[in-house]
């Protein structure tokens, strides 16, 4: 045996196994994941929540537009940590964050570490992800983390203030996810602020109008999903990897444009996509033609996948309009005719999705613009590690 594979599996045995939360699918593109019911799933549980129902195993809360994402905890023997939300490194103390050299991990974890230090009620063994929303030097009226602006909570003024949306276990190296809805009676300390963004008794006003084109959006695409071909093919696409990394790409490309899916249009994405492909011209031809011939040889069942994703979105939009009338309700509100980024709803058993408006004047299309405006203004070399 090779000592290189006994390298690799002593690695893999003492690798961390840390469940934090990294990118969020939509909830119209889960008809593409795999497991296609889950996007109707979803919108039904988020409607019925708004409409005051409950659904068995799900919850839901207000999706913040944050800056950094952070996590701040305590190791079992009470020791307070920060890190990043990858987990992979831990911050016991302001020298260890300032020997990282990165000037936006000063910025944010050291607020982040002195205000875990102080929450009292936090107990051991406890850790929470957030995305940071501003620091304790901040005093202004609004305050923009990143796309979105937001009203200044009087009682966040000159704190560090963070939006919490996972709560973990810490076990040694792992973390692992115990709860959806933090426990804000944990979070108090006189250093910080955290906005509850849980949906749980929250009440709305949905009219009648609403709720009946919200239920027919729905019903219309779970008939879509009712054919056992489109089903079937649905369930398939992840088999071919190549087409659901380009499809994945595509969709995720109309949600910060025209919001308008189709096959012609898929067709002249995938030109692009596979160009930008870093292989050979002959293999970049190949697989372009494998992805015109399964985009032909399953037209019916794509179109049929397109319009049940158009329905989805008609249906998240409408909810969306809904949020944007009880923007006032919660702690953190947006200023202006700014609008929430939206919901984020989790179904046991199932992959947590998100409710993001899309197409123009969605904030899928106002965060690709912002984040165009942040790469031009970065510095092309690092800066110098601090000493």
């Amino acid at each position: 045996m090779s000592n290189r594979f006994i390298d690799f599996v002593i690695e893999q045995e003492e690798r961390p196994t840390i469940e934090t939360t990294g990118h969020m699918i939509h909830v119209g593109d889960m008809l593409y994941s795999g497991s296609p019911s889950d996007s109707i799933d979803h919108s039904r549980a988020m409607f019925n929540r708004l409409n005051g129902l409950n659904t068995a195993g799900h919850g839901a809360s207000l999706k913040v537009d944050g800056g950094m994402s952070v996590i701040m905890g305590r190791e079992k023997n009470g020791t307070p940590f920060v890190s990043y939300k990858s987990g992979k490194d831990r911050y016991y103390d302001h020298e260890s964050i300032a020997a990282t050299g990165k000037e936006h991990y000063v910025r944010n974890l050291s607020p982040a570490l002195d205000s875990v230090a102080r929450m009292d009620n936090l107990e051991d063994g406890t850790a929470v992800q957030a995305d940071v929303l501003h620091g304790p030097d901040h005093s202004d009226r609004i305050y923009q983390s990143n796309t979105i602006k937001y009203k200044t909570n009087p009682k966040a003024r000159g704190k560090f203030a963070y939006a919490p949306h996972s709560q973990y276990e810490v076990r040694g190296r792992d973390l692992v996810k115990t709860s959806n809805e933090p426990d804000h009676d944990q979070l108090k300390g006189p250093l910080s602020h955290a906005p509850e963004l849980t949906l749980t008794g929250k009440e709305f006003n949905v009219s009648p109008y609403r709720k009946d084109t919200i239920a027919q959006h729905i019903g219309q695409a779970e008939e879509l999903l009712g054919d056992e071909n489109t089903k079937a093919f649905a369930e398939r696409i992840p088999e071919n990897k190549k087409f659901h990394a380009m499809l994945q790409g595509y969709s995720n490309h109309i949600a910060r444009t025209s919001g308008k899916r189709s096959i012609e249009d898929l067709k002249d994405f995938a030109g692009g996509f596979v160009a930008k492909r870093k292989v050979r011209p002959e293999t970049q031809q190949r697989e372009l033609e494998s992805h015109n011939e399964f985009i032909a040889n399953n037209a019916t069942q794509l179109d049929n996948l397109f319009t049940a994703h158009h329905h989805i979105n008609h249906a998240k939009h409408h909810m969306l309009d809904v949020l944007r009338a009880h923007h006032a309700d919660f702690d953190i509100v947006p200023h202006g005719s700014h609008e929430h980024e939206g919901l984020v709803g989790h179904l046991s058993g199932k992959t947590s999705a998100k409710f993001v408006r899309e197409g123009p004047g969605g904030f899928s299309m106002k965060n690709a613009a912002a984040a165009e405006r942040f790469k031009a203004v970065m510095p092309t070399t690092p800066p110098p590690p601090v000493s």
